[in-house]
């Protein structure tokens, strides 16, 4: 296919995708998840439930990006993530669909997402059937964190709490390294590329390179955060030290991507 038609493609592909993955979201909130919640007592199991049928659409969304043509990507060490519990999932945010990736290998987890996707009138009941956490109040939001992965519940987490911008160095906030700090749970980093860089900071839907884009998707070894962690420390000097390590695990683990091509 000419270059021009096969952009032309892609940008309605892309559309087409989000679409489809809007009215998805829409049918869940209407149908499935009241019906979920309604036929379980416990409202924890009741959002893992949802947390495992969104699991499925978004292995589903990625097949169809990958099959209309918009995407490739590989993954490396998904089975890491096998039975994993209790456990925060730290990565790098390069792309919009970053998570998408990685709820798509946890048949059940927590995510923190930002205060408007509330507001969004497709994403706003899958925020509340399936529990994930706003991170309107970060105190708050580090005790409900810690106390949701002493329970067992998986967390996703993006350090630097917003997408990050081609060409720039990574710039974590302390939100994750608190949370790591407050919980002592073990930790397992997940290393994000996408080339040619798409859906970053700044760029709308149908602002696709010229090129299909291809992810690298690579599960890290799990982390033992007492390491890091120096007891009766301050907490500022922690987080920095937890911040630098995980800066260093996603800076290696983008060059080896960037080494491998």
């Amino acid at each position: 296919m000419p270059a021009p038609l096969d952009r032309l493609w892609r940008v309605a592909a892309t559309g087409l995708s989000f679409s489809v993955f809007g009215l998805i979201a829409l049918f869940f909130t209407i149908t499935l998840f009241p019906v979920l919640h309604a036929t379980t007592f416990d409202r924890g199991r009741a959002n893992r439930r949802c947390q495992f049928a969104v699991h499925l659409a978004f292995r589903w969304f990625i097949w169809l990006m990958r099959t209309l043509g918009v995407l490739t990507y590989e993954r490396h060490n998904a089975d890491r993530l096998i039975g994993v519990s209790g456990t925060m999932i730290v990565a790098n945010h390069p792309t919009l669909i970053d998570v998408v990736f990685i709820v798509a290998m946890l048949p059940t987890t927590l995510c923190v997402a930002k205060r408007a996707t509330w507001s969004n009138p497709f994403l706003a009941g899958v925020m509340w059937a399936t529990g994930y956490l706003q991170d309107e109040d970060p105190v708050r939001l580090v005790t409900t964190c810690a106390e949701n992965l002493k329970k067992g519940n998986n967390l996703v987490v993006f350090p630097e709490a917003t997408r990050s911008v081609p060409g720039h160095p990574l710039r974590l906030r302390r939100g994750a390294a608190s949370v790591i700090k407050a919980s002592r749970r073990a930790i397992i980093p997940i290393v994000i590329t996408c080339q040619p860089p798409t859906l970053s900071k700044g760029e709308k839907w149908y602002q696709v390179p010229n090129s299909r884009v291809h992810f690298k998707i690579t599960v890290g070894d799990r982390v033992d955060p007492s390491t890091v962690i120096v007891e009766g420390e301050s907490n500022g000097k922690t987080t920095r030290r937890i911040n630098r390590v995980l800066e260093e695990l996603f800076r290696s683990g983008i060059e080896g991507h960037e080494c491998a091509g």
